[in-house]
């Protein structure tokens, strides 16, 4: 990986929020960033087909907000199940 080879590291990290924690911790202490888009990490079943990394979500809210969390969920290609 290139990292190594210049003057930075790749962070793996569960979710924009653990990210972000750990971002805003990092700047504190000083250190000096530029953050690129997160991706997900594909893994290789036995059979070698590519997997990506499946979460389960339950949302309850009032109606009034039901469009913005659908929305939300699919701009992060997340598909509605009843």
């Amino acid at each position: 990986d290139d990292a190594a080879a210049r003057d930075a590291m790749e962070v793996h990290g569960r979710g924009e929020m653990q990210l972000g924690i750990l971002i805003e911790n990092m700047r504190r202490e000083g250190f000096e960033m530029s953050i690129s888009p997160p991706k997900a990490l594909l893994k290789k079943d036995e059979n070698g087909k590519l997997l990506e990394p499946i979460e389960e979500v339950t949302v309850l809210t009032t109606e009034e907000y039901v469009g913005v969390v659908i929305e939300a969920l699919v701009a992060r290609k997340g598909d509605m199940i009843d």
